[in-house]
């Protein structure tokens, strides 16, 4: 019996905590697929800013999150996207962490 409300709170908790870190990124997962292919094809943030705000004046992205997302540090959770975009999502994602490091490998100063 315990377990069972054991595995219920910690699928509660899950739940939470996705609904919590969702809602405090304020960006869409579009938004940050968006942002993940500008970085690969070599864009620098405040061109991808400028994009995102003239496409979507209501976007709720400011300058340090796009600066974040572009580092690859941004999750994404499976509900927020379809199965094949969360797939592309953690493709992309891999791509602009191997991308990122490569860069502070070259230039230790960033």
């Amino acid at each position: 019996m315990d377990n069972k409300y054991k595995e219920q709170f910690i699928q509660l908790k899950k739940e939470r905590r996705e609904k919590k870190r969702t809602n405090k990124r304020s960006i869409t997962g579009e938004e940050v697929i968006f942002i993940f292919e500008k970085v690969l094809e070599g864009w620098k943030t405040i061109r991808i800013y400028n994009t995102i705000i003239q496409n979507n004046p209501y976007s709720a992205v400011d300058k340090k999150k796009t600066e974040t997302i572009a580092t690859g540090n941004c999750k994404l959770y499976p509900s927020e996207l379809s199965s094949e975009r969360f797939e592309y999502y953690q493709t992309l994602r891999v791509k602009v962490y191997e991308y990122h490091n490569h860069l502070l490998l070259e230039n230790p100063l960033l």
